[in-house]
């Protein structure tokens, strides 16, 4: 898969991530009522104090990392920013809209508009 190929599926994953958030206010709500379903996905659901993540396992090792924060509106949503293996089989942390890299600080301030898009 080239790499645009799976900027593509990065934000298809996003939105569909972002779907799910959205309806929620509650970190805490949100953990609880998706760990299951993560679970049974194979993917792993992690309740942190800010923000939940959620790692992804894709082929050969391959991850990516999701963050689901507050939106500041009320909402949770989903960072922009990724953490995930790339092309070098590096641990990078980026922006999957700007495709640049990112620093750790930024997950809980890069949000998405998607009534933008």
């Amino acid at each position: 898969m080239s790499n645009n190929e799976r900027f593509a599926l990065m934000k298809e994953r996003h939105k569909l991530l972002h779907e799910m958030s959205k309806q929620y206010t509650s970190l805490e709500d949100f953990a609880k009522d998706k760990d299951e379903w993560f679970s049974l996905m194979g993917d792993v659901l992690t309740l942190h104090k800010n923000f939940i993540s959620i790692d992804m396992w894709l082929d050969y090792g391959e991850y990516e990392t999701y963050y689901v924060i507050q939106d500041g509106k009320g909402h949770l949503t989903v960072s922009e920013i990724i953490s995930w293996q790339d092309d070098c089989c590096a641990n990078s942390i980026m922006n999957i809209f700007t495709l640049k890299g990112a620093d750790e600080e930024e997950i809980l301030t890069a949000i998405h508009d998607y009534s933008e898009s």
